[in-house]
């Protein structure tokens, strides 16, 4: 039977269906190795950096788009089944169930002289997704997590991220992982701290650089002070009003585009 001849998925309480909601829950989507993904934009997205295709779950009149701009298998579901496999209030157009991949720092590629972000202990998926789409945007090589709460694929940071968890490079792991790759390919670091004596627009800002940013409430606390024998030096954003701090995304996308602003003079 050919992919887009498969009856459809009408009931809610078909195996697949309960399957799919079950994944919804995060701790059974990471045990599965799974990564579910709703809309066109960031479906898409995650099929062009190769992400292999479980399946994708779609109303008869789209598809042949899935077909199109995910691949296959495509599976045609009903109104009610495709906004009970659905995150959030309003259905997306598609749900699509991807393997998760297995990424590892040393499968990490980029240039000579990069640019990356480290975000340690952040909780929020959503401020993770923020992050990745500044990073995108600013052209960052990579941003790696530390000891971070929330995983990379939550479908809030999917969301938030308009996808672009998919196309920067990224990988999670322990800080003392993250600190001894940086270490090894001779990256130097700067930490994000709102104590900081020294402002932006004075600090070193050249490449090869990692900007480590820390938990939304409690920042980086006494963590990252050295990595190996090397001290980290701090860098702050001027603040010029009664606030000393700004939306973890906001900070990383400022740092990320005045790094890049200088690298490119």
């Amino acid at each position: 039977m050919a992919e887009n001849d498969r009856p459809p998925l009408q009931s809610t309480s078909n195996p697949t269906v309960r399957r799919l909601v079950r994944l919804r829950d995060n701790r059974n989507r990471r045990r599965s190795r799974r990564v579910i993904v709703d809309g066109w934009r960031e479906a898409q997205r995650a099929s062009d950096a190769k992400l292999e295709l479980v399946g994708a779950y779609v109303l008869q009149q789209d598809a042949a788009q899935a077909e199109s701009l995910i691949g296959t298998p495509v599976q045609v579901v009903s109104a009610a089944v495709m906004e009970k496999i659905s995150f959030g209030q309003s259905p997306r157009g598609v749900v699509a169930e991807f393997i998760e991949p297995d990424r590892k720092l040393d499968d990490l590629v980029f240039s000579d002289s990069p640019l990356i972000l480290v975000l340690d202990r952040i909780e929020k998926p959503g401020n993770i997704g923020a992050v990745f789409r500044c990073a995108d945007g600013a052209g960052v090589d990579a941003v790696l997590m530390s000891d971070c709460q929330s995983d990379l694929f939550n479908p809030n940071s999917i969301r938030s991220s308009l996808g672009a968890v998919f196309t920067v490079p990224a990988v999670s792991d322990s800080i003392e992982n993250v600190q001894v790759f940086l270490q090894k390919h001779s990256i130097r670091v700067l930490a994000a701290r709102v104590e900081s004596s020294s402002e932006m627009g004075d600090a070193d800002l050249s490449t090869p650089l990692a900007i480590v940013l820390g938990n939304e409430s409690s920042g980086l606390q006494d963590r990252w002070q050295s990595v190996g024998e090397s001290e980290v030096h701090g860098v702050r954003i001027p603040m010029h009003g009664h606030v000393d701090s700004l939306n973890i995304s906001v900070s990383a996308a400022v740092l990320a585009f005045e790094a890049t602003r200088r690298k490119a003079v």
